[in-house]
């Protein structure tokens, strides 16, 4: 309201609009007429918007721009500012999106301080650093089985900055079972950061989602996408996917209790997947392994690996067959992808997503409407996103 993005909006016939707000825009005429505008439909413009500029200017300067417009009218910044009649002209305090390239640490000096003070602490720690450092090369070496991206796997190798992001990614944040241990003195700022690193790789996992989604299902609807992303980021996919391509071992402490629990939930589901899968022809979408195979095909130009065969039979739409609803959280909640967010910061959303694309890819080849014909019954989540109309 404050920047005036209700007088732009071409809001249609609201006379059936059961939630409504304030908020009045005026059309002039021969006769004037108001039309109420409601938070949702205000809320669902400026995401629509974001949307467009990204669309439009996939650097992310459009979409800075944005938000830098309407970022000083936020809440929490509004409480900040003592005048708003001058708020700040920068409330995106980012100095690059990440989009196409990594984020300009040296550009940056919060983030080079903190990356600084970082590594002076983990220098200290020497079973640690050590630890982590052969961890980094068993994930680079993982990394080099599945993407082939042969240039970024040698900078997170090599680039101090890269590997010290890795490193992070890596480490568990269990601090609080290790206190005992001197050698982890002084590693809460490492913790921290590897939580900004799953915020990170969260966000963009949820973008790369949505536009790989559109290219392989162009005729997607709202409700379709929102499915995708909560099949393919939900807890339970990430830790079974971690487990089956064996990022977990690249992981700091590998014997977490989560590890054990998780791998015998995916013992048991693999079995009852395997059943299902084999009475269609060894993939749970109609053709089986045939029909993977040309969806493979369709997309080669895409990836940079070879894929003879579906390879995440235990899950079904973002649970694990004979779970419908969520695991527990002691089970999944340990084994997320922390990695993601370190290779968005070392070389941007692109790179990072051609590097990871390969252990996602056996999922996003089943279409949203394959998702809702065959595990209706078997995952609590393809009944909560509607496949809707636009």
């Amino acid at each position: 309201m404050l920047i005036g993005l209700h007088r732009l909006l071409n809001v249609g016939n609201t006379s059936q609009t059961k939630s409504r707000s304030i908020y009045n825009t005026t059309l002039k005429g021969p006769s004037i007429q108001t039309r109420e505008i409601s938070n949702k439909q205000l809320s669902d413009s400026v995401e629509s918007i974001l949307g467009a500029t990204y669309l439009l200017d996939e650097t992310g300067c459009m979409a800075a721009g944005f938000l830098n417009v309407i970022g000083p009218w936020l809440p929490d910044v509004e409480e900040m500012n003592k005048s708003l009649c001058d708020p700040p002209k920068d409330w995106f305090a980012g100095k690059g999106s990440c989009m196409l390239n990594g984020y300009p640490f040296n550009e940056h000096s919060e983030w080079a301080t903190e990356l600084s003070k970082v590594q002076g602490i983990l220098q200290q720690n020497r079973y640690t650093i050590s630890a982590l450092q052969s961890k980094a090369e068993a994930f680079c070496q993982l990394l080099t089985q599945q993407s082939k991206c042969e240039d970024q796997i040698k900078i997170l190798q090599l680039d101090p900055t890269a590997s010290l992001l890795l490193h992070c990614a890596l480490f568990d944040d269990s601090i609080d079972d290790q206190e005992c241990n001197p050698d982890t003195a002084g590693l809460d700022c490492f913790a921290t950061l590897r939580d900004k690193l799953f915020s990170v790789g969260n966000a963009a996992l949820q973008l790369s989602i949505v536009s790989e989604s559109y290219h392989l299902f162009p005729m997607s609807t709202s409700g379709d996408i929102h499915l995708m992303k909560g099949v393919l980021i939900s807890h339970d996919s990430l830790a079974y996917i971690c487990m089956k391509t064996r990022v977990h071992e690249c992981l700091f402490d590998t014997n977490v209790n989560a590890t054990f629990l998780m791998r015998d939930y995916i013992d048991e589901s693999d079995e009852v997947g395997w059943k299902e899968w084999s009475m269609r022809g060894g993939w749970i979408v109609p053709g089986g392994q045939d029909e993977f195979q040309k969806r493979i095909q369709r997309c080669r130009n895409d990836i940079h690996f070879q894929m003879e065969r579906p390879q995440y039979m235990g899950l079904t739409a973002g649970r694990l067959w004979g779970h419908k609803k969520k695991l527990p959280d002691e089970a999944s909640n340990n084994l997320q992808f922390c990695i993601v967010g370190a290779l968005v910061l070392a070389f941007g959303r692109k790179d990072a997503c051609d590097m990871i694309r390969p252990f996602f890819l056996d999922l996003m080849l089943v279409s949203p409407d394959v998702l809702r014909d065959y595990y209706m019954n078997a995952s609590d989540l393809v009944s909560k996103y509607e496949k809707g109309k636009k």
